[in-house]
């Protein structure tokens, strides 16, 4: 991100790597519920910042997640045709989640020039209280479409944590990376599309 862009969005700059290094303390943590976890993060960021639990929970919901958001717009799309290959799967009966570890999922997702309505569940593992690698969220996605782990292919850009979870709860994994290839375990998006366009779902009902 460009610094001046950064300074806009973000006036605390300074508070933005504390958190987010605080924040990944959590990674694989279950805490059970988003309030458990933002209670850990801005109680042990206060300490450092010298202010109150209270208003570094203000800052993440009235400041960091709103110009979070806003980035999403200058977020180069280096996937072409994803409505399209997302529509694709939903017409063969594919059902389709977003879980993303970070909150305000289907405002990014639209910032991002990304149909939100293709997707059945757009949630996060925040909301959940359980960031990645931890397993839950991903288990709770299955158990709410009715469907075994080993059914649900989870496509992820980082094999320590999506993979990592989608491993843990017993589901297939696909690495994606933006640019070519490193390896023939790691796809890139055309790569990608073209593994999903033989993808079928079940037999529609008559």
């Amino acid at each position: 991100m460009k610094p001046l862009l950064m300074f806009r969005v973000f006036p605390n700059s300074l508070r933005l790597p504390r958190f987010l290094k605080i924040r990944g303390k959590y990674a694989g943590l279950d805490l059970y519920n988003r309030n458990n976890l933002l209670k850990s993060i801005c109680d042990e960021l206060a300490s450092i910042e010298n202010c109150s639990p209270e208003e570094l929970r203000s800052w993440i919901l009235n400041s960091f997640y709103p110009g979070f958001i806003y980035t999403m717009k200058f977020q180069k799309n280096g996937r072409p045709g994803i409505n399209q290959t997302l529509q694709g799967l939903r017409d063969r009966k594919i059902q389709l989640a977003v879980l993303s570890d970070y909150n305000s999922v289907k405002e990014r997702l639209n910032n991002l020039d990304i149909n939100a309505a293709h997707f059945s569940i757009t949630t996060s593992c925040e909301a959940s209280g359980a960031l990645k690698p931890s397993p839950r969220p991903f288990l709770q996605i299955a158990q709410k479409w009715g469907i075994s782990p080993e059914e649900l292919l989870v496509v992820g850009d980082r094999d320590d944590t999506d993979g990592a979870a989608a491993r843990s709860a017993g589901m297939n994994f696909i690495q994606i990376c933006e640019k070519k290839s490193p390896s023939k375990e790691i796809l890139n998006w055309n790569e990608l599309r073209k593994q999903l366009e033989h993808l079928q779902g079940p037999p529609p009902v008559l």
